[in-house]
């Protein structure tokens, strides 16, 4: 007898037996044993996920002798015959071939005979999406309104490209991606059943690589029995397929890590030597480092497709990356892939990629720039958390030890406040008396209003925003009028307002006046709002400072 592909031989027989679809093997039970049944259905999703299959499942569950039922016998004549693929009544049609509208005449002429032997005649068009908007119109009237014998069952990889009004006359069910564990699993039990002798990573290994199609997997098992007839290894996977052990990805985050640009010539010296593919091997190492993002998250390295062993080297190497470097250099690897296509020298891209990362500099917050700037003690790195993604590289600001003179002389700011809210034309020393000296006087207000909000608003970042764009209009012994222009919008000002009202700010109030003092919140009138906005608009001097030291360019 000939050799049958597993494929075609594990073809599943029954819903039950159909892998990582249980969402839509359980709606088309429940529809058969309720007795209601569409006369049309699309089938959406990638190659190989079983579409097709359900397709034929589903018409012997219509036609089957005991049914309709959820549970074809796969004994009876009609069963079997489509199985085979030689039911009269049951006909597969690849719409790649018969996509014109000659074709779907002829199946509109034909649909109105009865059956010859089962209860339906059933139409399975495969990759409907290949037939032409002529075809399509041919067939809507058929497909809405079908003689009570028939039932269409389309499959496509691309629903986006199946006209809404086809759409709109079918049932339509989406197949999902079977996971790697469910097809790893699933290549095990057909392993054992061979009598393939297949260790537990090779077949991880395989499963990854079918990238979630079933048949992908079973057709690289049986390319692997061939390969190794002795006994299928993860090495011998790799070897045959072409990819990267993880030990070479983890060198190269090493060298990452430790700026050993040299050794990056090393890694595509090997990559050369194992024949790999630099494409594949970027596409690889963009995973990598993304293993890594989710190691940094609690629990969120069982994400990761891989084998115990790995997982933990994931979560034990996470803490060497900053999660904004880790963004940077996936960035860099993503515009490496789509390059590379087109790059006429692949091994000249590649390594001038690993140099590009080999010689990245870590990222510094923006917290411990500023601290340093104003003449603090460097923070203390702290360990790879989610954070804003601001990737400023290291300065000649960052070098300068701590003892040397700031830039100019700024006083540290609160522990409590934020680099935003610091970032003020003057700050106030930590033993400067409560502001009850400056209470009559607005000039004075006006001139510190800034530092006054951050004192009023800790840890209210966005309410400290929008009241330093107003301005202090008048101040009385209980009261203080603050003034707003129109960049400040009708239901923000209204919401500030509420806030004012709730007496959530009273106690830092008091505690910044030396009592208590209640806000007033108005709208200006056009002029004032006009002088407001000019106020607005100057350059904060220590942005300027911070631009100096940087050695930055204004783009905005």
């Amino acid at each position: 007898m000939s050799f049958l592909v597993t494929a075609r031989k594990w073809r599943p027989k029954s819903f039950s037996e159909v892998v990582g679809q249980d969402g839509v093997s359980r709606t088309l039970q429940n529809a058969l044993k309720a007795g209601r049944i569409a006369h049309a259905f699309i089938f959406a999703g990638p190659r190989g996920i079983g579409k097709t299959t359900t397709a034929r499942i589903l018409a012997k569950a219509v036609n089957c002798i005991e049914g309709p039922t959820a549970t074809p016998c796969n004994v009876c004549s009609p069963c079997i015959e489509i199985a085979e693929g030689r039911s009269l009544d049951v006909l597969e049609i690849d719409g790649a071939s018969n996509r014109g509208v000659g074709e779907i005449r002829n199946l509109r002429d034909n649909i109105h005979f009865n059956p010859a032997s089962c209860r339906k005649k059933i139409y399975i068009i495969d990759e409907v999406h290949m037939l032409t908007i002529e075809a399509f119109n041919a067939l809507l009237k058929t497909l809405e309104e079908p003689p009570a014998h028939s039932m269409f069952i389309f499959a496509t990889t691309e629903i986006n490209r199946v006209p809404a009004t086809i759409l709109s006359r079918c049932q339509r069910f989406d197949f999902r991606r079977i996971s790697a564990q469910e097809i790893a699993e699933h290549l095990r039990k057909i392993a054992d059943a061979e009598g393939l002798k297949a260790d537990d990573e090779a077949l991880e290994l395989i499963a990854r690589r079918a990238d979630g199609a079933m048949r992908d997997g079973q057709s690289i098992l049986d390319q692997m029995a061939t390969y190794s007839p002795e006994g299928i290894t993860a090495d011998a996977v790799r070897e045959a397929m072409g990819i990267a052990p993880d030990e070479l990805f983890f060198q190269v985050s090493d060298i990452i890590v430790n700026n050993r640009v040299a050794d990056a010539f090393h890694v595509v010296n090997e990559i050369d030597e194992r024949g790999l593919s630099p494409r594949e091997f970027l596409n690889g190492l963009s995973e990598h480092f993304l293993n890594f993002i989710k190691a940094q998250d609690q629990g969120g390295a069982d994400f990761i497709d891989a084998s115990q062993e790995v997982r933990s080297k994931y979560r034990d190497q996470a803490g060497q990356f900053d999660i904004e470097d880790l963004l940077r250099i996936l960035g860099i690897l993503q515009e490496a892939v789509n390059e590379i296509r087109r790059h006429p020298q692949p091994r000249m891209k590649l390594e001038l990629t690993l140099l590009r990362l080999a010689a990245l500099e870590k990222t510094v917050q923006l917290e411990e720039l500023l601290r340093e700037l104003r003449g603090g003690a460097p923070v203390e790195r702290k360990q790879p958390v989610q954070k804003p993604p601001p990737t400023q590289k290291k300065t000649a600001a960052e070098a300068t030890p701590a003892t040397k003179p700031p830039p100019a002389p700024v006083s540290a700011p609160k522990p409590a406040q934020t680099p935003e809210q610091s970032a003020a034309p003057t700050t106030v020393a930590e033993d400067q008396p409560p502001v009850d000296s400056i209470a009559s006087d607005l000039k004075t207000v006006r001139s510190r209003w800034s530092e006054i909000v951050d004192r009023i608003c800790v840890g209210k970042i966005p309410l400290a925003c929008q009241l330093k764009m107003g301005r202090p209009q008048e101040i009385s012994a209980d009261a203080l009028v603050i003034g707003f222009g129109s960049d400040l919008h009708d239901l923000q000002l209204d919401r500030l307002k509420k806030v004012a009202a709730s007496g959530t700010l009273d106690e830092t109030i008091t505690e910044v006046f030396g009592k208590p003092i209640r806000l007033r919140l108005v709208r200006l009138s056009p002029a004032d709002a006009e002088e407001l906005a000019k106020k607005n608009s100057q350059i904060d001097p220590f942005e300027e400072e911070l631009i100096r030291c940087l050695g930055a360019k204004r783009i905005g």
